[in-house]
């Protein structure tokens, strides 16, 4: 099955998606270490919304690579999850700030094994940095691991837990981001 390294020889659009969603959860994390009493409530606003628009770029990018990436389906898939969970938490807040900790738990143990997956595709393609990508990867999976293991702890532990996370997978979406571009200008030179 093709990744969408394997297409890089042809075009990749909207590589700068990576790029925002990356600004995205690490303007997210600062935002929470910064307000740590309010960020419990504002945690639900903030990962709601964070979740939509996440949602909503990821399908922009599967769709506009359709014809150039055999598994855009997988991507349009975490897009759509990611879309449907924002608009739930968006919809009822109240209910959100109750069990984000699991939400966030999964979607983070989702998006630590795609990081891994990425890692292992950019190695095959002679990434030099592979290990830092599969290194954000399991970071996430570990903070995963942590919010399911302490669900109850308090909110300001929970808070800088999330936002440690949201950290993590913001530092990989910005560096995959450079990555595809940079594996793209190659793939220009060589054709």
């Amino acid at each position: 099955m093709k990744t969408i390294f394997d297409e890089l020889k042809q075009e990749v659009k909207n590589w700068w998606v990576s790029l925002i969603l990356g600004i995205l959860y690490v303007a997210v994390a600062l935002g929470l270490m910064f307000f740590p009493f309010n960020g419990y409530a504002a945690l639900s606003i903030l990962f709601s919304i964070s979740m939509l628009v996440s949602g909503l770029l990821e399908i922009a990018f599967a769709i506009s690579n359709r014809q150039r990436v055999s598994s855009w389906g997988w991507y349009l898939a975490g897009g759509v999850i990611d879309m449907i969970l924002g608009l739930y938490l968006v919809t009822y807040p109240v209910l959100s700030m109750e069990v984000i900790p699991f939400i966030i738990a999964f979607w983070l143990m989702f998006r630590g094994f795609s990081s891994v997956g990425y890692a292992m595709d950019l190695k095959r393609y002679g990434t030099k940095e592979w290990g830092w990508y599969t290194a954000f990867g399991i970071l996430a999976i570990v903070c995963s691991l942590i919010i399911l293991w302490q669900p109850t702890v308090g909110a300001i532990y929970a808070v800088y837990m999330i936002s440690f996370a949201f950290l993590i997978i913001g530092f990989f979406r910005i560096m995959l981001s450079f990555e595809l571009k940079n594996l793209h200008k190659r793939s220009f030179r060589n054709s």
